[in-house]
């Protein structure tokens, strides 16, 4: 049995709000950037082909704060262009984005569950997290024909 036969979903979480960020361990590497990349490489691993993957595009209570207070989202992600610099807009473009590597990298077609979240708010988050749950274990259990 591999490693992965136990493995249902992996939680990934992308702190959209860090598209004007560095790490603090690369100061040459944007927070977002690093983020895309960490998520097309679980998105290709073969390892995790049968393994759901949830994202949750998190922080977006900052990534709401930063726009309303006027830092430009397209000056820092140059394919966001000329769409407005309005929180909702920018959500749809991420969840866009990562859902299109999760398409383009997948070694096989699985389910992708994106979300928009803020973890300080628990309960939303709670709600979402137990949502995944029971999509995901539906899902399990329709594949091994008991649903």
């Amino acid at each position: 049995m591999r490693i992965t036969d136990d493995v249902i979903a992996i939680i990934f979480l992308a702190p959209i709000s860090g598209f004007d960020q560095v790490l603090a361990e690369d100061r040459s590497v944007n927070r977002l950037e690093d983020s895309v990349l960490l998520w097309k490489e679980v998105c290709s691993n073969k390892m995790l082909a049968k393994v759901d993957l949830v994202l949750f595009l998190n922080k977006c209570d900052i990534l709401e704060s930063k726009l309303k207070s006027g830092v430009r989202l397209a000056k820092y992600v140059r394919s966001f262009g000329e769409r407005p610099n309005d929180p909702d807009v920018a959500q749809k473009y991420f969840r866009s984005k990562f859902s299109a590597i999760h398409r383009e990298h997948s070694p096989i077609p699985r389910k992708f569950y994106g979300f928009c979240t803020s973890v300080t708010d628990t309960t939303t988050t709670g709600g979402i997290i137990a949502a995944v749950k029971d999509m995901v274990l539906r899902e399990h259990l329709r594949a091994s024909k008991l649903l």
